[in-house]
């Protein structure tokens, strides 16, 4: 009797089959549970060992013995003419069936039954004259790095996590060759139920990078995987199991950036490679205390800055040549200076800590982000912003946010079109970001650019249907486009309760220029206290009633509010000597109160002395008209217009026919000119 035939009828065959199908199906069960079990890197590599080595002892035991009605017994020991090999194949069969049935059903339920976006769902998701990326094609060195899934045991290491995938994002923003989706974009995706094709479409990227990230104890594990969005497939995958150190940490991103590289063909210049190779600090208790400035500084919060502030000074006590901690600081300070109120003491500590960053090295990039912020904030010193904004783009060619804030120094310094093109770019690294949508909708606005501003905004809304800004931009369009006004305060309804003085502001302009009155002193009545003080202007709440009060006839109580309003920007003024801040306001009381050519005058000092700015110069321009027509100088008012009824600008003759403000003059000669010009 052959081998062959031995074997046969001894099941070995069936036994080998159906072993390796029960493994098969073990491994898929081990890799499903694993990460809910938290299962150390080397556990499925050892169960995989363990079935390999198993094998060989099946098939023996196959062989060597056989399965019969008395049980188990030795092949030699039963007789030929009772043996129920026959049947126990069959049984065999059987198994094999069921379980090739269950491997069946785990492959389809992974394979097709995993959500697939329907063609229609993508376009749904885009407004209409928005291009979808699947339309254009993903090129090939575009990739999206997900938020890593925390494994670790304690919850409230998700800083550590999060992170992690933030200076990962940033090591690859520094290689030139490739497009990657800033960090802001990703974050939506966290626990997401979309597959990777789906993501990889409304990105508008051919790869997608996946990871997770372990700490226990004094061990880190990073596992990463390269997949291609469109047709899931692996490209690259590694998992590292390190002591925690920062130097490991810093050695794995750079690894993985280099790793990433090298799959998506991307040529590394030797600076880069320099880059991506660099370790910002040796301390690891120095590094997870920048990680919470940085989380806690995201929130874009006088509260969460001051906590960063904090953090990162803690951070600075461990290691003093921590380069991205100084620059975190700076720009904290900063931020502080430009959303509170512009205390030049935040001014003159965020330079006291540049000094400190460009000590340990003049010419790093994140420094020369944070100059750009320090000289556009604050001192609207847009030209020597851009010029660092420049050198930041050319190290970090791939950072969003160096293009969105190069976007708005450009608009400020009235480069319109290169601010158009900065915006556009920031929106491809970081496609999903309303607030940068909004401000590509409104700049294009400003151009008078009515079609491509819908669009944009319209992108925005498809993000977050009910974010105050979208609703704020749309309203803005509404009333300079078609002149809507019932639509216009449909959208900025509930704005005067927010404590965005944004937000109110527009709510009372929509409700001035609609004439609702009552509504915009009922909103008046809930201005936070504390918001006097803006970025370019100042005004106080007694000087808005006065202002709406002259609107609605009530003109005794509007001169009352006038003068209530003068005692308190005297207080201001006490407080901001010589700002030029202070002349538009001064002008808006002198008007209420009839003094005209005392109006004239600061408002020749608000123009005078107000600092170069292409945005604040027609924003600022429009309130100043407001007050020269109230003061009832039309020629006055129509020379002003004149500069603002063009291109780039928020005034339109549908603004202007519908403002109460001009009322009083639209008869004068040159006034009704102007308007029928443009008309």
């Amino acid at each position: 009797m052959s081998l062959f035939v031995e074997l046969r009828r001894r099941n070995v065959f069936r036994v080998g089959i159906a072993y390796a199908v029960a493994a098969w199906i073990l491994l898929q069960l081990t890799d499903v549970v694993a990460e809910i079990l938290e299962l150390p890197g080397w556990a499925p590599k050892l169960i995989l060992l363990l079935l390999i080595v198993g094998l060989v002892p099946a098939l023996i035991f196959a062989w060597a013995f056989e399965l019969t009605p008395e049980g188990i017994k030795r092949e030699q020991e039963v007789d030929r003419s009772a043996s129920i090999t026959r049947q126990t194949g069959r049984k065999l069969d059987y198994v094999i069936i069921a379980m090739l049935a269950l491997a069946l059903g785990y492959f389809v339920w992974e394979s097709r039954f995993d959500a697939r976006p329907r063609p229609q769902d993508a376009a749904e998701a885009l407004p209409a004259g928005v291009e979808s990326p699947t339309t254009r094609g993903a090129p090939d060195k575009t990739i999206a790095v997900l938020p890593f899934t925390h494994r670790s045991a304690d919850p409230n290491d998700i800083y550590f996590t999060d992170g992690i995938h933030d200076d990962l994002l940033t090591q690859l923003a520094k290689i030139g060759d490739l497009s990657v989706i800033s960090r802001t974009s990703v974050l939506e995706y966290r626990d997401t139920t979309k597959n990777l094709k789906q993501i990889g479409e409304e990105l508008g990227v051919a790869h997608i990078m996946e990871g997770a990230v372990q700490r226990s104890g004094d061990r880190v594990r990073i596992n990463v995987q390269l997949i291609d969005a469109d047709t899931d497939e692996h490209l690259w995958a590694e998992t590292f199991d390190r002591r925690l150190t920062a130097e490991n940490l810093f050695d794995i991103q750079s690894e993985i950036s280099r790793a990433i590289a090298t799959a998506l063909k991307a040529t590394l210049t030797e600076q880069e490679i320099a880059s991506v190779q660099e370790v910002p600090t040796n301390n690891v208790q120095a590094y997870e205390l920048f990680l919470q400035a940085r989380r806690f500084a995201l929130g874009e919060t006088v509260i969460g800055y001051n906590t960063a502030i904090e953090l990162y000074e803690k951070a600075l006590e461990l290691d003093r040549g921590f380069k991205l901690a100084w620059v975190g600081l700076a720009h904290a300070h900063i931020t502080n200076y430009w959303i509170a109120g512009g205390d030049p003491a935040n001014r003159d500590k965020a330079w006291e800590v540049i000094g400190q960053a460009r000590a340990l090295d003049p010419n790093f990039p994140e420094l020369k982000l944070a100059l750009g912020a320090y000289y556009y904030w604050g001192f609207l010193d847009y030209e020597t912003a851009l010029e660092n904004l420049d050198q930041a783009i050319r190290l970090l060619p791939g950072n969003a946010d160096a293009h969105m804030w190069r976007g708005w120094a450009l608009r400020r310094a009235g480069r319109w079109e290169e601010a158009v093109s900065a915006m556009r770019e920031s929106l491809r690294l970081d496609p999903r970001v309303v607030f940068n949508w909004v401000e590509l909708g409104q700049t294009l606005f400003y151009l008078h650019r009515f079609d491509e501003s819908r669009e944009a905004l319209n992108r925005a809304q498809s993000l977050s249907r009910d974010d105050f800004w979208v609703k704020g931009a749309l309203s803005k369009l509404e009333l300079m486009e078609t002149g809507d006004v019932e639509r216009a305060i449909t959208l900025v309804l509930g704005g005067q309760h927010t404590a965005e003085y944004g937000f109110i502001s527009t709510y009372l302009s929509t409700q001035v220029i609609g004439r609702r009155f009552d509504a915009a002193l009922e909103a008046i009545g809930l201005i936070p206290a504390g918001t006097e003080v803006q970025r370019q202007s100042m005004t106080t709440p007694e000087i808005l009633r006065a202002e709406v009060l002259h609107y609605q006839g009530r003109t005794e109580d509007a001169r009352a509010a006038a003068v209530a309003g003068r005692a308190e920007l005297e207080a201001l003024a006490a407080a901001y000597p010589g700002d030029y801040r202070l002349h538009a306001p001064r002008a808006m009381i002198h008007a209420i109160l009839g003094e005209a050519e005392a109006a004239a005058a600061e408002v020749r000092a608000a123009i005078e002395n107000s600092p170069r700015d292409a945005v604040e110069y027609f924003l600022g321009g429009f309130d100043l008209a407001c007050i020269l027509a109230i003061a009832g100088l039309g020629r006055e008012t129509a020379d002003l217009l004149e500069t603002l009824l063009a291109p780039p600008s928020e005034t339109t003759v549908k603004i202007v026919d519908r403002h109460p403000a001009f009322d009083a003059i639209r008869e004068q000669p040159d006034f009704a000119a102007l308007l029928e010009r443009y008309r």
